[in-house]
Order: C-alpha cells, then sequence, then structure tokens
C-alpha cells in the first residue's frame, strides 16, 4: 500500500489551524482511504509571523515534505496579514514541492465545516474540499492562489 499525506494551513483568523490528512493508495486512484491523521490549532494572535515557521516545523515532525501529495491553503477574507503569511508559505512550499496547491475562501470553508455532524474544524474542512477537488482530477498551479482581502 503507497501511502502519501496532504495538508492544509488555516491563518486567516487569530488561531493558526493545521491538519494532515494521510491517503493510503492500494491499487488504484479510485481506491483511496482517506483519514485525518492530525491536526492542530494554536491562538496566536499578533504572533502568527512570528511563530508560524515554528509550529508548522513542530507538527510536520518526523514526516518528509516529499511524502505530501497536496497542499490547502485558506486564502480569505480573513486577517491581511495572517492571510498573506500562509498564502505566500503555500506557495512558495507547492512551487518547490511540485504539488498542486489549493487555495480555498473562508465561505466556502465555513459552509463546509457546518454541513458535517459534527461540525469538523476550519483545517479539516479546507483540507476536504482540497481532497474532492485532488479526487475530480483538479491540479491547480501555486500560481493560481492568491489572497482575498474583500468580498
Amino acid at each position: 500500500m503507497n501511502i502519501s499525506f496532504a495538508i492544509a494551513l488555516h491563518t486567516t483568523t487569530t488561531k493558526l489551524e493545521l491538519a494532515i490528512a494521510e491517503i493510503n493508495q492500494s491499487s488504484g486512484r479510485n481506491s483511496q482511504i482517506y483519514s485525518i491523521y492530525k491536526q492542530q490549532s494554536w491562538e496566536l494572535g499578533r504572533e502568527l509571523s512570528v511563530q508560524f515557521h515554528d509550529c508548522l516545523n513542530m507538527f510536520i515532525g518526523d514526516l518528509s515534505w516529499t511524502d505530501f501529495t497536496f497542499l490547502a491553503i485558506a486564502t480569505g477574507i480573513g486577517s491581511f496579514t495572517g492571510t498573506r503569511i500562509g498564502v505566500v508559505v503555500a506557495r512558495t512550499l507547492g512551487e518547490q514541492l511540485n504539488i498542486p496547491v489549493y487555495g480555498i475562501d473562508c465561505e466556502t470553508i465555513i459552509t463546509k465545516s457546518q454541513q458535517s455532524t459534527p461540525p469538523r474544524s476550519l483545517s479539516e474542512s479546507l483540507l476536504a474540499i482540497a481532497y474532492e477537488q485532488w479526487q475530480a482530477g483538479i491540479y491547480p498551479t501555486w500560481q493560481d492562489v492568491l489572497p482575498l482581502y474583500e468580498s
């Protein structure tokens, strides 16, 4: 069985939310098992720009960046600085790892979260939306991801 991972970064509020999904591929694209590997959040307030990389590094732990199949980022509307930092990190990782980066707006993430019983965290919902797009064969590039500052 081939195992890969996907990561979601939600940086549009004072709380940093990260989630990793494990994707088990047995024989083909249609026989995949997707599950949340781990998730965590930190209330960072205005310290996001200072602590984001340390939190991300600690959260990734022993996983290798080359094990990631795709990445998802919340693009806003939200905190200007938090959104911008998250999008820059996501685009940089996507470019360097040559993996799809799914930019999802916060309204779509919140709607997906509220459709689950019990409601999913924002990072879990972000990851679920990106996974559905990845499953459908939609492969955006890091260049396609731009932050939203107003509707």
